[in-house]
């Protein structure tokens, strides 16, 4: 083969097959693409709707407490999903926002899919396009079952610390009807033997009636007595209902009453009348009057003197509630700490320290406020104030589980 013949080799390359580059997203659909991780990512709850209350976002997160996956979270309407498992306020809270209200924080149950119940604490707030109109509603919450079956037990412990420092005065509040019991049945057995015997006249007389109705009474104070110490002993119910605060109050001052004997104290009760009602838990609020009533005592000392226990209309959406002692009052280096779980400046074995704090944790619970006044070796004064039943937005929610 002839030289110039040949192939000519020098530079020459053979083609390579060309390889196939990845698809590049538009800038935008990388951003949402890369957004969208973010948010299925994050360890919080995250829940969008559209303005219909379709479920658009349900992170992994929201996946892993609920034990719902996205893909059948995803497209539901959630109002009629939660309302069949009987707990709605979360979708009627963001229907609420979807429809202009102004909600930020709120508390809300969500069901799983083993049955049981959890509590997540949500803000929630309206997603708006370029232009300004409403266009989603977004949820970012934070799991707080475990928190709240904690709380519930502190509460709890808190109230049999309070039945073992009142125990003392039990017996007082029981030994006083039955003396009272004994010496009326002394006294009507003896005329009845008499009687029998055909030595007085076998008739009832006004004396006798006085005598049964006193009778009565000692065992109405009882039964009375008994039933309030067992229904402030016992587990809260943490069903929300709507509550009347000087029903509340009077339930508790009742059983309260040998406290006050107990301090010296003289009680002056001002109750307003035509309170609205509030949207609480019952038992919740008679720990607080109970708590507040207690330490008014305590501080009042050895000498005694007046207890002021105050109910009161806030402007239109508020009640409250004052209790006032003419203690020592508090010190000022004490005022800092005054609703710091464990503190105390009571003796040793006189109290847990847990008192305030459990109270300004069920207040704040509920939506509302406590706040005091002292003055040193005069008085205090602690009020409470609360959300009346329809400005109170879903604050707190009674649960039937708990995860």
């Amino acid at each position: 083969m002839p030289r110039s013949a040949r192939p000519h080799r020098s530079g020459a390359k053979r083609p390579r097959a060309s390889r196939a580059k990845p698809e590049r997203l538009p800038p935008a659909a990388r951003i949402r693409d890369y957004l969208e991780q973010i948010v299925d990512q994050a360890n919080v709850l995250v829940l969008a709707t559209d303005l219909a209350g379709r479920v658009a976002v349900w992170n992994r997160a929201l996946a892993r407490l609920t034990g719902f996956p996205r893909d059948i979270a995803v497209g539901r309407a959630l109002l009629p999903w939660l309302s069949e498992a009987g707990l709605p306020e979360l979708a009627q809270i963001m229907n609420q926002v979807a429809t202009g209200d102004d909600l930020s924080n709120c508390e809300a149950r969500l069901p799983s899919v083993s049955g049981t119940v959890a509590r997540a604490v949500f803000n929630v707030a309206t997603v708006r396009d370029e232009g300004g109109r409403p266009s989603a509603v977004l949820a970012v919450g934070q799991d707080v079952t475990a928190l709240r079956v904690l709380q519930n037990q502190v509460i709890h412990a808190e109230k049999l610390a309070t039945v073992g420092q009142i125990a003392a005065g039990v017996a007082h509040e029981i030994n006083n009807p039955l003396t009272s019991i004994q010496a009326c049945v002394e006294a009507v057995l003896h005329k009845a033997t008499l009687a029998t015997q055909g030595q007085v006249p076998n008739q009832i007389e006004p004396v006798d009636v006085d005598r049964l109705k006193r009778i009565q009474e000692g065992a109405e104070r009882i039964r009375r007595f008994a039933r309030d110490l067992v229904s402030y002993a016992r587990p809260s119910r943490v069903e929300v209902e709507r509550v009347d605060l000087n029903e509340v109050v009077e339930q508790a001052l009742s059983f309260c009453e040998h406290v006050f004997v107990d301090a010296k104290a003289k009680l002056d009760r001002d109750l307003a009348p035509s309170l609205p009602q509030v949207r609480a838990v019952r038992d919740q609020m008679m720990q607080v009057v109970t708590n507040l009533v207690t330490n008014a005592a305590q501080a009042l000392g050895e000498k005694g003197g007046v207890i002021r226990v105050r109910t009161f209309h806030d402007g239109e959406t508020s009640v409250g509630l004052a209790v006032t002692d003419n203690g020592t009052g508090i010190r000022e280096e004490h005022r800092a700490s005054i609703f710091d779980p464990f503190f105390t400046t009571k003796p040793a074995g006189s109290g847990t320290g847990l008192g305030l704090s459990v109270v300004r944790n069920i207040v704040y619970a509920h939506g509302g406020q406590i706040t005091f006044q002292s003055t040193l070796g005069s008085s205090t004064t602690f009020v409470v104030t609360l959300p009346v039943s329809h400005s109170l937005s879903h604050h707190i929610e009674g649960e039937k589980s708990t995860a």
